[in-house]
């Protein structure tokens, strides 16, 4: 058996710290940007861990192929803009921010180019020697 922690550890122990760290009396709370900023690890995590864990990257990726066939000429940077503003200037609670924040990363890890797509591969990157 391996006893390193692996990337896959590290998506599966960062989402246990965002659902249990955004629960309202819990023992210990995350602050929105601790929240983003987990969230926004754990997205890369789950993109480079493969299977088991890439169902959650794939529900993603085809939640954001839905919304381009809805609104059509929407690219992957264009979505990710929009979860950002929404992260930004929407109500949302602390558990809503991990999941954008996860969100996020995995559409901006599928995009082909732009800031948003090397800003996820410099985070696959640290999660990756991270782990």
């Amino acid at each position: 058996m391996d006893m390193h922690l692996g990337i896959g550890g590290v998506a599966l122990g960062l989402t246990i710290a965002l659902w249990f760290g955004t629960t309202k009396g819990g023992k210990h709370s995350l602050t929105w940007g601790w929240t983003l900023f987990l969230a926004t690890v754990a997205g890369c995590a789950y993109k480079a861990a493969g299977e088991p864990f890439s169902w959650i990257s794939d529900l993603i990726m085809d939640g954001a192929g839905m919304a381009g066939g809805v609104i059509p000429k929407v690219t992957a940077a264009g979505l990710c803009m929009a979860l950002v503003l929404i992260v930004l200037f929407a109500k949302n609670s602390l558990r809503k921010v991990a999941f954008l924040g996860i969100a996020f990363t995995t559409v901006a890890a599928g995009a082909d180019a732009g800031p948003f797509h090397f800003l996820a591969q410099r985070i696959e990157i640290i999660a990756m020697h991270w782990a």
